[in-house]
């Protein structure tokens, strides 16, 4: 199936090939998947289920609107494809990289501090 890979570490989408649910989490380098409706054409963002639950991730935004808030945050690494009538993946559709492109913006790495009610971030500090 054609998707965008979403790499937030390089700062990079690429066009992948996702072959099948098992070789999502090899690409997105993680155990569990969690999808959200992405409201853009149809499509869908699958993410690291436990992105959050790292000590640091890499982060970006998506849709930012004119006031700097994200309809979508990503820690770590997703996908974005579409799906069937039956919810099953297919191709991304009516969706153009470059289009995908101009509604990200990347974050870099951040440590994640979770105090029981949520998460925050803030900057990565290398020691």
């Amino acid at each position: 199936m054609k998707a965008y890979l979403i790499d937030t570490k390089y700062e990079l989408i690429t066009e992948v090939d996702v072959k099948d649910y098992y070789h999502k989490l090899e690409l997105l380098n993680c155990r569990m998947l969690e999808v959200y409706p992405y409201n853009l054409n149809g499509n869908d963002i699958w993410v690291d289920e436990e992105g959050l639950l790292k000590e640091s991730n890499y982060f970006a935004e998506l849709d930012v609107d004119n006031e700097g808030i994200a309809n979508y945050v990503i820690s770590g690494n997703a996908i974005v494809l579409s799906c069937d009538d039956e919810g099953n993946s297919t191709d991304v559709k009516n969706l153009t990289i470059e289009e995908l492109k101009s509604r990200i913006k990347f974050h870099g790495r951040r440590f994640i501090e979770s105090n029981g009610h949520g998460f925050t971030t803030r900057a990565w500090e290398d020691a």
